[in-house]
């Protein structure tokens, strides 16, 4: 994860670093019901992210949970490390996208190009935010800007109508990745 530029900082949380990304122009966004579904389906993609980040022993003041700790640290890592391994092997059969340097907030993306599609056009988004498993999330989303860049373009795109579930589950995901971020520089500055 990167620092994110201080406009983008300013609007809450951002999520700054580099993801697996596919995008295609669309000519009209999916009706109402396939609309509902792509969020249903989100939200399950962010459940599922949700439940295999559970770390065993984290928030704990039982004693009997904490003598406990290790073992299950050591189970977690070992399912965490086999989930790893199968979900790169599903992603190298799957051709996931190249990575992009992108910057994601609960309402739009942000990541460069080298051809820009017009301002205000339609787009389907494919969002790989774990390759521990790799389903992307899939957002309709609207060009909203459109920057030079020293190599390209920067588009930022808004997404089409996110239910306030799907806003939710996006925050935890970038809080959670945030919260990783500080974790892994503690780390490294303990060294």
């Amino acid at each position: 994860m990167t620092n994110p530029p201080a406009d983008f900082a300013a609007n809450g949380l951002v999520f700054a670093g580099r993801l697996p990304l596919a995008w295609q122009e669309l000519s009209v966004l999916p009706d109402d019901i396939e609309l509902r579904e792509l969020d249903r389906a989100n939200l399950a993609v962010l459940n599922t992210l949700f439940a295999l980040d559970i770390h065993a022993g984290d928030h704990s003041d039982d004693l009997a949970a904490i003598a406990n700790a290790s073992e299950l640290k050591r189970l977690d890592f070992k399912v965490s490390l086999l989930l790893e391994l199968v979900g790169q092997l599903f992603a190298h059969q799957q051709n996931t996208p190249p990575e992009q340097l992108l910057i994601l907030t609960v309402d739009s993306l942000n990541w460069p190009v080298d051809v820009a599609p017009a301002l205000n056009s339609l787009l389907r988004l494919e969002l790989y935010c774990n390759l521990s498993y790799p389903r992307p999330l899939i957002l309709p989303a609207q060009v909203a800007e459109i920057a030079p860049a020293t190599q390209g373009w920067r588009i930022k795109a808004r997404f089409h109508a996110p239910s306030p579930a799907l806003q939710e589950a996006l925050e935890r995901y970038i809080f959670l990745q945030h919260r990783h971020a500080i974790a892994n520089q503690r780390r490294h500055a303990s060294r």
